[in-house]
């Protein structure tokens, strides 16, 4: 079962992305989202801190919690992107944003880890994986191509529907296990021939390239996978919270 502030987390993130709540604006006060969620001042606090993570919102003392939220701006040839985000599901995270998304499964099999695979990858040799291939479809075009190995274990018994569904909702809905912290490394690549096959690149000669690093509860790695996404339509959004011990010095500047 989700604890409490979970639901008032993707409420409040909802009424946010519909609009209901504009950029500048103030969210309710504590007291009258306490209130209107009937709970404890502590369960609001926790949702409210889960969105100033991820960008959503800011706490200025004395005055309320700021929304600092704004969906991506439309490119200057008018295209629009989706951003990746954290820890959710593809399908999720892109309809959320008003777009229709699909999952091919083009390759699913059982392998291990080899001693290259081990200093890659992370993964212990020898240990037991489930190596994916998907594409994935924005808008009916297929515009990100990702590489998945996940510990056997956690996915056991998987299917090809649950993979075209979510991997993550299979690992924390039906197996019962937690997704926690994931590592992100973001570059530029020259597109491949796997790409051009696959991807409806429009020209584009490179990719935006995301490694992929997924720890479940335990702290130990269960995911390692590689997109690689059409520049067009790629954006990563991260928010950064600056804080005394990132405050440093450095020669008087």
């Amino acid at each position: 079962m989700r604890p409490a502030y979970d639901a008032i987390y993707f409420d409040l993130k909802d009424s946010i992305d519909r609009g209901e709540y504009q950029f500048r604006d103030y969210l309710p006060s504590e007291s009258a989202l306490v209130k209107k969620y009937d709970c404890a001042h502590n369960t609001v606090r926790k949702a409210l801190a889960i969105l100033a993570r991820e960008g959503y919102v800011q706490p200025i003392h004395g005055k309320g919690v700021r929304i600092i939220y704004r969906p991506a701006p439309a490119r200057t040839d008018g295209s629009r992107t989706y951003q990746l985000n954290d820890i959710e599901p593809f399908c999720e995270s892109v309809t959320s944003q008003g777009f229709a998304a699909q999952t091919k499964v083009l390759l699913m099999e059982e392998t291990e880890a080899d001693v290259d695979a081990s200093k890659i990858m992370g993964f212990e040799v020898g240990e037991p994986l489930v190596h994916f291939e998907r594409v994935r479809l924005v808008d009916e075009k297929p515009l990100e191509r990702e590489i998945n190995y996940f510990r056997r274990d956690i996915v056991e018994g998987i299917t090809k529907e649950d993979a075209e569904n979510s991997i993550y909702h299979y690992i924390e809905k039906v197996r019962g296990e937690k997704l926690v912290t994931c590592k992100r490394v973001v570059t530029v690549e020259p597109a491949n021939e796997r790409d051009r096959e696959l991807l409806e690149l429009d020209g584009a000669d490179y990719v935006a390239v995301i490694a992929c690093e997924t720890y479940d509860g335990n702290g130990l790695l269960c995911e390692a996978t590689i997109v690689r996404h059409v520049p067009h339509m790629f954006s990563l959004a991260q928010t950064a919270i600056r804080t005394r011990v990132s405050q440093r010095c450095y020669g008087g500047h």
